[in-house]
């Protein structure tokens, strides 16, 4: 009874954690996207981990070729940095939205994914899929890859999440 006791224990300590991880990671979202509205530079970089983090957005296939018909030698893809990336959407103008959220995490690594919005002055400009990678370092949540795909609404529409969300089952 008393193996049974301390196994009962130890799940429930588990639970708990995975449970904090997952409200801190929520705040790490929430605190990207209000960061951007608000122009605070100083919560931004503080998401990421300082020392190197990958930033890489690539163009899906449709907007692609829309954006080959204007100029042949556009690249599929780009790299940048959270800093430059800031810069550029900082003045109140923008904000980034994000829904169907999926969390994994082990208590010092995790992987969010989810779909996101882009807006300049409350117009949708591209949309897409992001996944970031983090760690845990002195017990707050540091941001060390951001990948993302982005279609441009100027071609092609977000679909509905529902529809989204069918997608992502295949």
């Amino acid at each position: 009874m008393k193996k049974y006791l301390i196994l009962a224990v130890f799940i429930s300590q588990i639970s708990f954690s995975h449970t904090q991880n997952k409200e801190a990671l929520k705040q790490v979202l929430n605190t990207f996207m209000v960061s951007i509205v608000k122009s605070d530079s100083i919560s931004f970089y503080g998401l990421f981990l300082e020392k190197s983090v990958n930033w890489v957005g690539i163009y899906k296939d449709k907007s692609q070729q829309k954006r080959w018909e204007n100029d042949p030698k556009s690249d599929t893809f780009f790299t940048d940095n959270y800093k430059s990336f800031f810069r550029s959407v900082k003045g109140g103008n923008c904000e980034e939205k994000f829904d169907n959220i999926e969390i994994i995490e082990d208590g010092n690594l995790a992987s969010i994914n989810f779909d996101y919005t882009f807006w300049f002055k409350k117009k949708m400009l591209n949309w897409g899929k992001e996944f970031w990678h983090l760690i845990k370092i002195d017990g707050k949540w540091k941001i060390t890859s951001v990948v993302f795909s982005m279609e441009l609404t100027k071609y092609f529409p977000q679909p509905t999440l529902k529809e989204r969300k069918k997608f992502d089952k295949l």
